[in-house]
């Protein structure tokens, strides 16, 4: 279990909201967490492949793998798919 540390008020007065700050430092923020989101999505990926192959054999492994990409890109379609009729009724 996690032990909650009290936080001080010193730190709290720190901290500034984020429409506070200037554009180009929000642009840099956001840039930075885009890149540490998309390392933990690879992260967890290959986390997740390393335990299909683990637990059922590199060759269900990689029919999964397929198996996702062929969903991804099913999804991508139908949501294009979906912008361009919004676009059409507006």
């Amino acid at each position: 279990m996690h032990k909650h540390r009290k936080i001080s008020e010193k730190s709290l007065e720190n901290l500034r909201p984020f429409g506070t700050l200037p554009p180009e430092e929000q642009k840099e923020i956001a840039r930075l967490g885009g890149i540490a989101s998309g390392e933990k999505r690879r992260y967890m990926a290959d986390l997740r492949s390393a335990m299909i192959e683990q637990l059922a054999g590199v060759q269900l492994a990689e029919e999964t793998r397929a198996e996702y990409r062929a969903a991804i890109v099913r999804y991508v379609r139908e949501e294009r798919k979906k912008q361009k009729r919004r676009r059409v009724r507006n």
